[in-house]
């Protein structure tokens, strides 16, 4: 088994029906998934119907994908969040996995405050603790959640094992952040990441676009980083083509980087196991 998932997203594909999408993902030996819920939340497709797909095709859910949720209200707002998440919570335990991806919420990016630092600590410290045996992954997106400090700050005054980052270095550059810098800040709070691309301000497919993250990925694998990658494409051409050439590319440099890592490290241990003679 390879050290670290690369997961196509159906993130990729919520315009389009999910059961033909997930056929489709089958033939072209995309088995292990990240499966977004927004067909079930927005779309009533059952979940029954598509834990039938998965089996029929041979796939397995490793992350689901959350929908939109706000951790800054307050009461009375909070409830139809944590409601929200409770049914996605539900959805995700059906397909066996352990692993949700959701985000922050709206914040714009200049309203923050001590107030809505408490607030969003507390209601993330309340669903991590309401479910222990799930892990939280929440998303860098747009508005306060754009800024790496802040992602920090609510994380590590949340201070639960199964809440953390899902860093999305494309989405910090998209808001004008230096994602590298924003990886050399975060990273020991990161538990999942996305990999896409950016091109004159629009997505594009990894490995593509202007933002080169090989040094990201080297940073990641040399840090000890052992989380999953989600694959997206949010772009403009065809969906499937270039999601699939997403993901070939994410497992080209990770297993060039992993293959690196581990050349080093036995070099390292011959030499660690043979010192040289002192002379006499």
């Amino acid at each position: 088994m390879k050290p670290y998932q690369i997961l196509p997203s159906t993130t990729s594909h919520k315009r389009e029906p999910l059961l033909p999408t997930l056929e489709l993902f089958a033939r072209l030996g995309l088995r292990d998934l990240d499966l977004n819920l927004n067909h079930m939340i927005e779309r009533g497709v059952a979940v029954d119907s598509v834990r039938t797909a998965l089996a029929d095709n041979g796939q397995r859910v490793w992350i689901v994908s959350g929908g939109w949720c706000d951790f800054f209200h307050v009461e009375p707002e909070i409830r139809d969040t944590m409601a929200s998440v409770s049914r996605q919570v539900a959805m995700a335990r059906a397909f066996g996995v352990d692993r949700m991806r959701l985000f922050f919420g709206r914040l714009a990016r200049d309203a923050w405050s001590a107030a809505a630092l408490t607030a969003i600590v507390t209601n993330i410290r309340r669903l991590a603790d309401q479910y222990p045996d799930m892990s939280f992954v929440f998303e860098n997106h747009d508005g306060a959640s754009s800024r790496p400090e802040i992602c920090r700050e609510i994380l590590e005054r949340v201070d639960r094992p199964n809440a953390r980052l899902n860093f999305d270095p494309i989405n910090f550059e998209h808001a004008g952040i230096d994602s590298l810098t924003a990886l050399g800040e975060l990273q020991p709070l990161i538990a999942h990441v996305h990999l896409k691309g950016l091109d004159d301000g629009r997505f594009c497919e990894f490995g593509a676009g202007s933002i080169d993250l090989t040094p990201h990925l080297s940073a990641l694998v040399a840090g000890g980083y052992r989380g999953g990658f989600s694959v997206e494409y949010e772009g403009e051409f065809d969906r499937t083509l270039r999601l699939w050439e997403g993901v070939r590319r994410a497992q080209s440099v990770i297993d060039e980087l992993t293959a690196g890592a581990t050349d080093a490290a036995s070099s390292r241990g011959r030499g660690a196991a043979a010192p040289r003679a002192a002379p006499r």
